[in-house]
C-alpha cells in the first residue's frame, strides 16, 4: 500500500517555524565604539589588561603562595594567545597600509 505525502505530513511532528532575519538597512554598528581607531583602542587596552593580570599573579604565586598554579599558567596562556592576536592584527594592518600606498591612482 503506498501512503500519499500528504498522509505522510500528518505523520510527522510540527517542527517550529524558524525567525526570519531583519534587512540591516543604512550602517551595521558592531557595538564596539564606531571607528576602528576605537575598536583598535579597546581591544589594546584589553591585552594590556591581561599582560598586567599575568604578572600580578605571577608575582602573588611567587612571594605569597596563595594564588593557584593553575590559574597563573590559564593567565598566562590567555596573554600569550591575545599578544599573538594582536601582533597578527597588527602585521596585516601594517601590511594593507603599505599596498594602499603602493596604489596608483
Amino acid at each position: 500500500m503506498k501512503e500519499s505525502p500528504m498522509q505522510f505530513k500528518n505523520l510527522m511532528p510540527t517542527l517550529p517555524s524558524i525567525p526570519q532575519i531583519p534587512v540591516l538597512k543604512g550602517q551595521v554598528n558592531l557595538g564596539g565604539g564606531g571607528t576602528f581607531g576605537n575598536v583598535l583602542s579597546e581591544m589594546l587596552g584589553k591585552v594590556n589588561k591581561m599582560m598586567n593580570k599575568s604578572e600580578q599573579l605571577t608575582e602573588a604565586a611567587v612571594t605569597t603562595g596563595k594564588v593557584n598554579l593553575h590559574e597563573v599558567m590559564i593567565a598566562m596562556a590567555e596573554e600569550e594567545i591575545a599578544l599573538g592576536l594582536t601582533t597578527q592584527v597588527a602585521g596585516k594592518f601594517i601590511s594593507t597600509v603599505e599596498k594602499l600606498t603602493q596604489m596608483q591612482v
